[in-house]
């Protein structure tokens, strides 16, 4: 089993985030909001708790407050508080759920806007459901995600992901 890592440094903004996607139109058709928050477009459709293993599949149980936390921390994330944002070098995501249904990831800029990917193959926007620039995920309208559950930055050491071509919702 071949695993790879990566190093990710914090995207500086909305534009830098999106960049990879600007260079292959496809590209988002290949991943999903937790591979694009994490800038690690090879990890595919990504699923939490299982970057090293991308036999992986969502299940509603996982979509608990506690149990997020634990797979996030499970795949090396590191858990950070709000006051953490400035200051991180490394890349770091938001997650929001809707409780025993389903989890939703955003990526931070160092400017202090946000973006996501709206799902598996699905575009990248930086609006949140009021059409407004995201500038903090605890009270942006994520429409259907009405939970904040934390933080998580990615390890200065880099994080280790197996690429995953399959679709978590197959």
């Amino acid at each position: 089993m071949v695993h790879h890592h990566k190093k990710v440094q914090c995207a500086e903004d909305f534009a830098a985030a999106v960049a990879p996607y600007k260079d292959m139109p496809d590209l988002y058709k290949t991943t999903n909001c937790y591979s694009y928050a994490l800038g690690i477009n090879a990890a595919g459709f990504a699923v939490p708790g299982h970057l090293t293993k991308p036999e992986g599949r969502l299940y509603n149980y996982m979509a608990r407050a506690d149990y997020m936390r634990k797979l996030f921390t499970d795949d090396g994330l590191i858990e950070i508080d709000h006051a953490d944002l400035a200051d991180a070098q490394t890349q770091v995501i938001a997650v929001v759920i809707k409780e025993y249904f389903n989890g939703h990831v955003l990526k931070y800029h160092k400017d202090g806007t946000w973006s996501y990917q709206d799902g598996a193959g699905l575009p990248i926007t930086n609006l949140d459901c009021d059409d407004k620039i995201i500038t903090d995920p605890r009270n942006a309208n994520m429409g259907f995600y009405d939970e904040f559950v934390g933080y998580f930055k990615l390890p200065e050491t880099g994080v280790y992901y197996r690429p995953n071509d399959r679709s978590p919702l197959l």
